[in-house]
Order: C-alpha cells, then structure tokens, then sequence
C-alpha cells in the first residue's frame, strides 16, 4: 500500500457526510414550514411575482458552464502530485474566470431591469420588480468568485467546514424570513434578507479557505490565459450532463401538462419531489469520495484508487437501497397523511421513479471515478441520451397510462443506460475486468435488498398514515437495516478499520483510508 500521505481524511469524510445530509434535511424541513408562511403573507399574486423574479435568477447557474466542478478536480490533482503551483496556477486562473462571470452576471442583471416593463403587465409593479431583480441578481454575482473559495475547501477535505458554513446561512436566511414577515414586510424585504444573509458565509468562506490552504491567495502572476482552454475542455462535459440531469428529472411537468393536463402536474410533483431528495441525500453524503478518487488519480495510485472505487459502490448500494425502500415501503401512508388521500395516485410513479433512481445512484462512484480521471465525456454523452429515450419514452406512454407512463419513461432509460451500458463503459476506460465489477455490484445490492426486505417486515406496524407510527417505524427499520449491513454487507477487516478510523479521532493518511476500504475489493 503506497505511503504517499495527505493529512487526515477519516473523520472528514464522516463528519462532512452526516452534516451533508443534516443540512439538507434542515433545508427541507425549512422550506416545508417557510412557504405557507410566506405565501400567506404575500398572497398568491406577489408570491408568484417572487418565484418568477427567483426563477429568472436560477438560471444564472447555466453561466457557470461547469467550471466549479473542473476547478475542483484540477485542484484535486494538484494536490494529490504535492504541486503548490500549480495550485496557485489553478486557484487564480479560476478566479479571475469566476470575476468574470460574476461581471456578466451584472450585465443581465441591469438587462433585466431595463426589460422589466415586459415581464410585468401592471405598470405600478415594474419599479418593484426592477429593485427585486437588481437585489437578487447582485447576490447572484457574488456568488461566482465565491464558488472558487469552495472548490478550495472541497478540494482540501474540509466538508465539515463547508457544511457548517451551508447550516449558517439556512439558520441566519430563516430566521431573517421569519423576522421580516412578522415585522410586515414584503417582498423587496425578503430580497434584502437574500442578499444580506449570504454575506456573512461569503466572508467567512474566503477567510477559512485562505486559512486552510496558503496557496489560495489572490495573485495575478499565476493567473494564465492558457489554463482556460484545459479547464472548459473539462467543463463542457459536466456542463452537458448537468443539462441532461434537467431534462431527465425536470421536464416531466411540461410533458404531463401538455398531455394530460395542469391538475396532473401536481400529483406527478409529490412523486418528483421525494424522488429528487433521494438524489441529493446519495450525493451529498457518497459525492464526497469524488475528490479523493482526483487526489489519488493525481497522486499515481492506482490500487489505492481501484479499492476506494469499489468501497465507494458498496456504500452507494447500501444507502441507495434503504432510501428506496423507505419510499417504496413508507411512500403511500406518508402520502396520504402528507397531501391527502387525494393524492395516493402519486405512490406508483414514486415506485418506478424510486426504482429508476436507485440504478443510478447505486453506481454514483462508478460516474465520480470517470469525472476523477478524466473520462467523464461518455458520462456526459450517456446522459445525453438517456434524457433523450427519456424524454421519448414519456411522450409514447403519458396518454395510455397517464404520470404512471411519464415516470416509465424515466425508468425505461434507466434500464438501458445505468443498467447495460455505463457498467460496461466504465470497466473499458477504468481497465477494470467486467464480470468482477457485476458480481460485486450484484452481489451487495441483493444483500441490501435481503436486509431491507427483513427490516420493513418487522417495521410493518407503522405503515399507517401517522406521522408518529411513521417516524418511530422509520428509525426502528433504519437500526435494523444498519446492524444488518454492518454484519453482512461490510466485511470484518472493514469493520475493523471503521472502527479503528473512528477512534484514531480522524487521523487517518489518504494510504491508510485506501488500506482500511481496500477489502471491498477482494
């Protein structure tokens, strides 16, 4: 086992995982109770002017073309050859990149204050909307050199602190929305809150970053013109599979709405809903690994890499498994009690979409190695044309078997993509021998599925529409499913190790957390 060392990464990866995914559930649950307030506060009409004005800014993520995520892998790889200039080289060409977005973003920001008259057809409200705009489109653009700042704690391991950072600003923009709306005011306070609760992380996440990496300072020396061409070959790959994921995932609104009707949109939402959780719990918490795989890819180790790869697939089997099983075994009564009976013709779409996303995720360490050595262009080029059969098959099926056949849709895409064709490709650019990667990723998903199937048995008493039996069920199944995979998915020298990095109070080297995942692969 290579001793090439990067400082501890253990306890990193455990803390930063958990807070991940607290901090998603801590925005859920604020976005549950936050809108009914706000939209009671607003009214329908100015609510909807708020969404259009967010919407407007939500595309500015599209100005990014996927750089963050080259940024991240260069600096990755930078690190894992011990090369400080060339993570300084790295660090200022992306700022300087980011500014210039940012820039950019101001242009279409004052563009759409000159165009406010056209979005707005009552005249009162176009100085409103011109003042919301320019508020929202300002955080927006301090937002892009920012993203640099990050890379560099992400790049550096430091998931807790950026998940620290993340549960900052939900405490601080929550309590600000809830302030505001009781003190009575309205929308251009909201936009201020916005505004105002995102500068605080933004300041402290260039001091942190500066602070754990001495490379990340500002300096115009490093910065080189000819580092754009290799970060955008990069970029443009993530950048197409970021579109498919949008086409994948959120166009099934406007094929139901054209096909079937408005009314069906809402019912489809409640299944789309749960399923994209179920996606960003597995990234969140398995995603992590992506800048391990790109610091020893950047390292030169080879075995250290196969052998996170394979305990990276092992942990995506196992968590994706018990989310869909929560979904599929806990879907219908949570619906019921959540929504209302009404809504109950949503669980059979929430099935097939719980079925489609777990081929996915399961295998969200095969796409992250692809991104970590390079290869993540067939990734971004399968995406492509899975949103296409996607898409395809959702138009055919939306009439005859209505959200049922849209969500089919998605799964039918699933099957050819995730099922026959990426296991293959990855083995073929990863030199990984084919039959061994299906047997083991065949292998621990059907274990999961055995241990998940036992522990919905002896849960079954809550599968009631109350969100007390719910609950109580859910955290009763979830021990049973730990216990059962900590016994008979993970093996003894994994559990060992585990046990071992834990105590070590996270001080762990790169070597020896590869050493301690290592027997997945045998």
């Amino acid at each position: 086992m290579s001793n090439a060392r990067f400082g501890s990464v253990g306890r990193k990866l455990l803390s930063g995982s958990v807070l991940r995914v607290g901090n998603l559930l801590g925005a859920a649950l604020a976005s549950f109770f936050l809108m009914p307030l706000i939209v009671h506060h607003l009214g329908d009409r100015i609510y909807g002017f708020w969404s259009l004005a967010s919407a407007f800014i939500g595309y500015y993520n599209l100005l990014d073309l996927g750089l963050s995520s080259a940024v991240s892998q260069y600096m990755c790889v930078a690190i894992g050859r011990k090369d400080e200039s060339e993570c300084r080289t790295v660090f200022n060409t992306a700022l300087a990149l980011q500014l210039l977005i940012g820039l950019a973003a101001l242009i279409i920001t004052a563009a759409l204050a000159i165009a406010a008259p056209w979005f707005c057809h009552e005249p009162a409200t176009v100085p409103l909307f011109r003042k919301v705009i320019i508020i929202l489109g300002v955080n927006a653009a301090l937002g892009f050199p920012t993203r640099v700042y990050w890379a560099v704690l992400e790049s550096e391991l430091r998931f807790h602190v950026q998940s620290w950072l993340a549960l900052m600003n939900l405490t601080l923009r929550t309590g600000m929305i809830v302030w505001a709306i009781y003190a009575g005011g309205g929308l251009l306070a909201l936009s201020w809150v916005a505004l105002i609760s995102t500068l605080p992380t933004m300041a402290l996440q260039i001091w942190l970053a500066q602070r754990e990496a001495k490379w990340a300072r500002l300096d115009r020396r490093f910065a080189q013109l000819s580092r754009v061409k290799s970060f955008f070959s990069y970029s443009v790959y993530s950048f197409m599979a970021y579109v498919a994921d949008l086409v994948r995932f959120q166009l099934d609104p406007l094929v139901i709405s054209a096909i079937i009707g408005l009314a069906a949109v809402t019912h489809y939402k409640v299944a789309g809903i749960l399923a994209q959780y179920y996606m960003q719990i597995i990234s969140v918490s398995v995603g992590m690994l992506l800048p391990v795989f790109s610091r020893l890819h950047g390292a030169g180790n080879r075995g250290d890499l196969e052998q996170a790869f394979f305990f990276g697939t092992k942990l995506s089997c196992c968590l994706s498994v018990f989310i869909g099983l929560v979904l599929t075994g806990w879907g219908r009564p949570f619906i019921a009690r959540w929504m209302g009976v009404g809504y109950e013709d949503g669980y059979l779409p929430l099935v097939v979409l719980s079925i489609a996303v777990l081929l996915d995720t399961s295998q969200r360490s095969s796409a992250d190695l692809l991104y970590a050595t390079f290869n993540h262009r067939f990734y971004a080029w399968t995406n492509c044309a899975e949103a296409v059969i996607n898409l395809g098959c959702s138009l055919l099926l939306a009439r005859p078997l209505g959200i049922l056949g849209v969500a089919l849709g998605t799964l039918i895409g699933a099957v050819v993509i995730r099922v026959i064709v990426q296991p293959w490709w990855v083995c073929k650019v990863s030199s990984l021998e084919y039959t061994r990667y299906m047997r083991f990723l065949i292998g621990n998903l059907l274990r999961a599925v055995l241990i998940a199937v036992a522990s919905l048995g002896a849960t079954a008493w809550g599968l009631k529409p109350s969100f007390r039996l719910l609950i109580a069920s859910v955290v009763c199944s979830a021990a049973i499913y730990a216990v059962g995979s900590w016994v008979l998915v993970f093996n003894r020298d994994e559990r060992k190790q585990f046990i071992v990095a834990f105590r070590r109070n996270g001080d762990l080297s790169m070597g020896q957390l590869a050493a301690s995942i290592g027997g997945a692969a045998q």
